[in-house]
């Protein structure tokens, strides 16, 4: 897979099982869903989908992938917008994130499942997406250092840390939380708390160095 987390291209067919097959994942559900059901669908035999792909887990990771492709787009170009500081790009990334995991999973059985699913047969393909998503981070982090308004001392594992900090509002796991201004106010105190100690690190480098 390409290191930007992007999904590989598809052709038409392939576009249209991916289709077929989350509306059925999304409404029935993952495991009552069929592969016979999915090539009824696109009007072909069942031996035809086998050749495109190997099982109904691999339509479902491909299904998510794309998904994460467009998500990872979307938080590049939420923290590019024009004149936004380092600490206004870490707020819009993770509140962009909340909102995006958010509209997917709350109060979404189905699409739960179909998370958990994946997570569990396929563990690689979380962490392949979690270091596609901290890659942004580390970009933000680099560019907060360049302008000195950040101090980190290793920014892979600072964009870790801020992922692990962070888990509660911007994973499936939101299935299980409260209506959506809770969760974003309790975010924002969240960063408040993450963005002080930034500060601090900051003001203790400069003492250091002066």
């Amino acid at each position: 897979m390409p290191e930007t987390g992007e999904a590989p291209p598809l052709d038409e067919t392939a576009r249209a099982i991916l289709e077929a097959a989350s509306k059925r994942f999304l409404h029935y559900g993952f495991g009552k869903t069929t592969m016979s059901e999915i090539a009824s669908d696109c009007n072909m035999s069942t031996g035809n989908l086998y050749r495109y792909f190997p099982s109904k887990l691999d339509i479902a990771e491909a299904f998510v992938r794309h998904l994460r492709s467009e998500q990872i787009l979307r938080l590049r170009r939420a923290v590019a917008e024009p004149g936004l500081t380092t600490q206004e790009k870490l707020r819009t990334f993770f509140k962009t994130k909340l909102k995006l995991v958010y509209e997917r999973f709350h109060r979404r059985p189905k699409a739960y499942e179909l998370s958990q699913e994946i997570l569990r047969e396929r563990p690689a393909f979380a962490d392949e997406w979690e270091a596609a998503e901290a890659r942004v981070l580390i970009e933000v982090l680099e560019g907060g250092e360049m302008t000195g308004e950040f101090a980190v001392c290793n920014r892979t594992r600072t964009a870790r840390i801020l992922q692990d900090a962070f888990f509660r509002f911007t994973s499936s796991a939101v299935y299980y939380e409260g209506d959506y201004d809770t969760l974003a106010g309790e975010l924002d105190e969240l960063m408040d708390l993450v963005l002080d100690g930034f500060t601090c690190r900051r003001m203790r480098e400069k003492s250091v160095t002066h």
